[in-house]
């Protein structure tokens, strides 16, 4: 367990997913301290190497059996002989695989589900699930990250027609939420937001709006704001991202 606090901001910031237009992430609030589960390790590099050779995620290896692409089911093994990869290769493309950790615990099992969609999950080496990802046309439209005693800890959702995510959630790693942005409006790409005390009261509510022309979100309308008891401390209109008015109580 691990103690941390940064700024929470939307918009203006990168998401680690290369291709994706709206720049908006979650991060935890500035003034304040929220209890962080163990994230667990990460995959190990030898682990990952396999997803070079699924066409789909854009692999664009080719994997060699002999003279010939490999064509069939094939398997890996650690050097004590405990499985590690078990793929079907289609003239040297994965299209479903399975990968282990040294302990036989599964780590890995990738599926494609058509010709456009795929799905990936991912365990921690206690069996706990560590992910999910759904890919269409190789991009990842869903995205779910889990603690490793498989509490969630934070979840987007991209549209599948629109350049912005449709959800952001960060959890703590009691299950209380941190930050919430769920699309409320689809016609206005319009979401509400809400983020939270440590502990789980609620901190500040209120609507963002997507600007295609900045390709992020912008708070607008009122804004409400409570203390860690639940008593509402403030409020705030916002148009186009400023604040135009603020009461406080």
């Amino acid at each position: 367990m691990k103690v941390l606090h940064a700024p929470i901001l939307w918009g203006g910031l990168l998401l680690p997913i290369a291709g994706w237009a709206q720049p908006d992430t979650l991060l935890l609030a500035q003034d304040e301290h929220f209890i962080l589960g163990d994230a667990g390790d990460d995959p190990s590099p030898d682990l990952n190497v396999y997803g070079n050779f699924v066409a789909q995620l854009g692999g664009d290896s080719v994997r060699v059996c002999g003279p010939f692409p490999c064509t069939g089911w094939v398997e890996d093994r650690y050097p004590n002989g405990q499985l590690k990869h078990r793929g079907y290769y289609d003239s040297g493309k994965l299209t479903v695989y399975k990968t282990y950790h040294p302990n036989g615990i599964l780590e890995r099992d990738y599926k494609s589900i058509d010709d456009v969609k795929s799905v990936m999950r991912t365990w921690h080496s206690n069996g706990m699930l560590r992910s999910e990802t759904r890919f269409a046309r190789g991009e990842t439209y869903l995205y779910e990250d889990h603690y490793l005693n498989g509490q969630l800890r934070y979840a987007e959702e991209r549209d599948r027609k629109q350049p912005y995510f449709t959800r952001l959630e960060l959890y703590a790693a009691t299950g209380e939420p941190i930050s919430l942005l769920r699309l409320t409006d689809r016609g206005a790409a319009e979401f509400q937001q809400e983020e939270y005390h440590p502990g789980g009261a609620l901190k500040c509510k209120g609507r963002s709006r997507y600007n295609p022309a900045r390709m992020d979100t912008q708070r607008v309308g009122m804004w409400t704001y409570f203390d860690s008891a639940g008593k509402k401390v403030r409020e705030e209109d916002y148009i186009d991202g400023k604040v135009h008015a603020e009461r406080n109580y």
